[in-house]
């Protein structure tokens, strides 16, 4: 199997493109308890492994820019 560095490239990006909306999303939505919402969202089961992805780095990013 060969491993083609320009799809993982594109799904790094699109990793940190879909995390930054996450994270922007929560930030209106709950304001400066959006980390504890990041939080619960993370406990949901019916979370794919991308939203798991998704929302753990916006985990990181909110913790960033607290």
């Amino acid at each position: 199997m060969t491993i083609n560095p320009l799809r993982l490239y594109r799904r790094r990006k699109r990793l940190e493109q879909d995390a930054l909306e996450e994270a922007q999303l929560l930030r209106r939505r709950h304001g400066a308890m959006a980390m504890h919402a990041a939080k619960e969202k993370l406990m949901r089961l019916d979370l794919t492994a991308w939203g798991r992805k998704v929302v753990k780095r916006a985990i990181v990013l909110l913790r960033k820019h607290v």
